[in-house]
């Protein structure tokens, strides 16, 4: 087993680098993903408005890429320096992990990032691609409700589960 705090393998109730008693980890509630995700949002959007004024003139497409690819960078950073954790992660008391509990790597931080980017501009796109990409969204977002891991498509992509931190 992974200690879901500091990632190191141990074997029996607690983590010998860190003492915690972790045995099991617990699988983030829907809500708190939610929050967390809220959070986020609040976090990145004062640099988005900032975005949106300079590239005011710029087609569409780009603005919508600078943002696509700044959420990105922000997430899977968070994600690969912060053991796991966003800022609303952290204000929520959740961390992204690896299915089997060991930390997760960079290369699953960008294929969860890149999937969920992905969702969201297909949601962004026009005539009859917007429906379905919102619809897309809706069921990522929704998944975890029915999921027994608890997991969004972009979890099951890059294999990767949300668990509750012990901090």
């Amino acid at each position: 087993m992974f200690c879901t705090e500091c990632g190191t393998q141990y074997e029996g109730q607690a983590c010998q680098a860190c003492n915690a008693a972790s045995s099991q980890m617990e699988l983030a509630g829907w809500w708190k993903r939610v929050g967390a995700s809220f959070v986020d949002f609040i976090v990145l959007l004062p640099i988005l408005l900032i975005l949106s004024v300079i590239l005011v003139h710029t087609p569409a497409i780009i603005a919508l890429l600078v943002s696509f690819v700044l959420e990105f960078m922000y997430l899977s950073l968070m994600w690969t320096k912060r053991n796991g954790q966003t800022v609303g992660a952290k204000a929520l008391g959740i961390r992204v992990v690896a299915a089997d509990g060991s930390p997760i790597t960079a290369e699953m931080a960008y294929r969860r990032a890149a999937v969920y980017q992905l969702f969201n501009a297909a949601s962004s796109m026009t005539w009859v691609l917007r429906p379905l990409g919102s619809l897309a969204l809706l069921l990522n977002v929704l998944w975890p409700l029915w999921d027994p891991q608890k997991q969004t498509l972009h979890d099951k992509s890059a294999g990767t589960i949300v668990v509750v931190a012990k901090d």
